[in-house]
């Protein structure tokens, strides 16, 4: 069976099949399907030319997931072996924000503070923003 691309649709790199695997394997984290995601994100990273932005997302799951001080554990681990990764310190901040941790002000006020890759400075502000419309339902400290 041929399945037809949406013509909006953004051009990737990966067959369709092969971005649904991954989506599966995230879904699977964030509904706890633990071994069974296990699965599918070993055989997906271990495919990937650069797994990191996939390692991230997967990171940011486990924390929707309530898995928090994994996540962290994580990060902090990425964080550590490239300490001027702004994508790392992005996706430290919104796993503490999924988590409820106030700390996660302290990693986006660090990108704004030290980094000048626009687009790592655009995913800070758009945390801020999203925070923002938020409310009184995320602290802003």
């Amino acid at each position: 069976m041929l399945v037809l691309e949406a013509p909006t649709a953004a051009k990737s790199a990966y067959p369709v099949i092969y971005r649904n695997l991954m989506t599966v394997g995230l879904l699977g984290t964030i509904y706890r399907v633990g071994e069974d995601a296990q699965t599918i994100h070993s055989t997906v990273e271990m495919t990937l030319e650069d797994a990191h932005g996939y390692s991230l997302y997967r990171t940011v799951a486990m924390a929707m997931a309530g898995q928090l001080g994994e996540a962290l554990e994580a990060l902090a681990a990425r964080i550590e072996e490239e300490p001027q990764n702004g994508e790392n310190k992005i996706a430290m901040a919104v796993a503490m924000l999924f988590g409820g941790d106030r700390g996660w002000r302290y990693w986006i006020d660090n990108v704004l503070a030290t980094h000048a890759d626009q687009e790592v400075r655009e995913a800070a502000f758009g945390v801020l923003k999203y925070v923002g419309q938020q409310g009184r339902g995320v602290s802003l400290h």
